[in-house]
């Protein structure tokens, strides 16, 4: 069983993945997306490493706008964003993050959810239903009024840049590493791509700057020998 976020392998969790985040995209990609929907409903064949790069071509495309909303409501927009999903939630849902929120002097909807008491507090089923109607909230917020976002979105597409960047330098230097460590860099650029792209995770850059700066140094001191 995969431990990634979404496994590209499984084209049904591929599908849903393109399905669940249309709002993000601009019509072109949008378009694009929803042909391979069309196709996969309609029973056609479809190639699985061609879905899989489509899939992140998609993820890439929408991830500044994701990173903007995201951004927004983990930071300035967050009282907004439990008012909302309070009055979204079922009202037994809302009690129990009301109470606990109190009790905890939690100061926004992330510390109530990571709390450390918060597996005692919350269910399986209220948290996939908060973390559903959470999604939903910040997809219609960017849907209703984008350009109050554009800033934030500016700034998710430099990090675009800086994330491929630094994901292209990784693959570069694993070609002239040793068998062991080549699979190695493979292993964590899927694992930071899967961070990134599909789980939706703003990584700090600093992260592959340390990789990379570690692998050019095993480039320096191990010979390559395939």
């Amino acid at each position: 069983m995969s431990d990634l976020y979404l496994n590209l392998r499984d084209k049904v969790r591929v599908i849903d993945f393109l399905a669940e985040h249309l709002e993000y995209a601009s019509p072109a990609i949008r378009i694009e997306a929803e042909r391979w929907i069309h196709a996969y409903e309609e029973e056609e064949k479809l190639h699985t490493d061609k879905l899989a790069e489509a899939a992140r071509s998609f993820a890439w495309a929408i991830w500044p706008a994701r990173y903007a909303v995201n951004r927004y409501y983990t930071t300035d927009g967050s009282e907004e964003e439990w008012v909302r999903l309070l009055d979204t939630v079922r009202p037994s849902t809302a009690h129990i993050l009301k109470r606990f929120r109190r009790d905890t002097a939690a100061k926004n909807l992330d510390e109530t959810l990571t709390h450390i008491e918060s597996d005692v507090a919350f269910s399986d089923g209220d948290r996939q239903e908060i973390a559903e109607l959470r999604e939903h909230l910040r997809q219609d917020a960017w849907k209703t009024k984008q350009d109050s976002f554009e800033i934030l979105r500016k700034e998710g597409e430099r990090l675009v840049q800086s994330y491929r960047n630094r994901l292209s330098a990784l693959r570069e230097l694993m070609v002239e590493l040793p068998r062991s460590l080549q699979d190695e860099v493979v292993l964590k650029v899927e694992r930071y791509e899967d961070r990134i792209l599909f789980k939706g995770e703003a990584m700090p850059l600093e992260t592959f700057d340390e990789e990379i700066k570690y692998y050019t140094e095993q480039k320096e001191i191990s010979p390559l020998d395939n």
